[in-house]
């Protein structure tokens, strides 16, 4: 499931979308959201029912997967050994983390390659029993994201004739307007108009988007400090 539907982001732009634009957003707009925002914090934070992961052996007390929150541990096995979840076994699960912690003093195995092998499911749903729900602000900035992405069309789309429109070079009788001015006035009046390719040339997130976003970047503990 996607972090936010086709309902999701016209409620926020308070439209009713025509059934090829929606398809545009599912396929397009909304993907290449979710892309945005995995890049920022760090981790596809959408549901996945099994996610394989292996690492090399380190000598280290963590593993940190690659994606959280953590829904479930199906096995992890190290040396082709399977280890068990518990503080009186081998390993401790911090889920929010994606954090695997040997028990007691216990470490991963000394430098190894390719020696241990988690496999898991992880990240948010609201189909999903198992799983936390997608965070409502989540689910916002993905929808007001996205609803960016279809304004900078719509504003683009609704200046131009009916039909498919070409280059002056293949047809020169289509009153197109793409609106490119600036600033317009006749005498005192004055007007500046909003620029399309502005729009179309933002950032999908903006900086108020990453500030909501900056609560589930991943942290990952070391013995420096916290890094992101």
């Amino acid at each position: 499931m996607a972090l936010c539907t086709v309902s999701d982001v016209e409620k926020v732009l308070g439209i009713d979308l025509g059934s090829t634009d929606e398809s545009a957003v599912t396929n397009l707009f909304i993907p290449t959201v979710e892309d945005s925002i995995a890049n920022y914090i760090g981790y596809n934070p959408n549901y996945s029912a099994s996610i394989t992961e292996v690492f090399d052996g380190d000598k280290t007390e963590d593993l940190f997967l690659s994606r959280s929150p953590v829904v479930a541990i199906t096995s992890v096995t190290e040396d082709d050994s399977t280890l068990v979840a518990g503080n009186e076994n081998d390993y401790v699960l911090y889920a929010k983390l994606g954090r695997l912690r040997k028990v007691g003093r216990e470490k991963w195995s000394s430098a190894k390659l390719q020696n241990i092998t988690v496999v898991y499911s992880a990240g948010y749903s609201d189909d999903v029993g198992a799983a936390e729900d997608i965070p409502k602000d989540m689910k916002f900035i993905c929808a007001r994201a996205a609803g960016r992405l279809v304004v900078a069309a719509l504003s683009l789309s609704s200046q131009q004739s009916t039909g498919e429109v070409n280059t002056n070079i293949a047809d020169n009788t289509t009153d197109s307007k793409f609106q490119l001015v600036r600033n317009e006035g006749i005498g005192d009046y004055q007007v500046s108009y909003e620029s399309v390719l502005d729009q179309l040339n933002a950032e999908v997130l903006n900086q108020n988007d990453k500030m909501v976003l900056n609560k589930y970047k991943r942290q990952y503990f070391t013995s420096a400090g916290i890094l992101d």
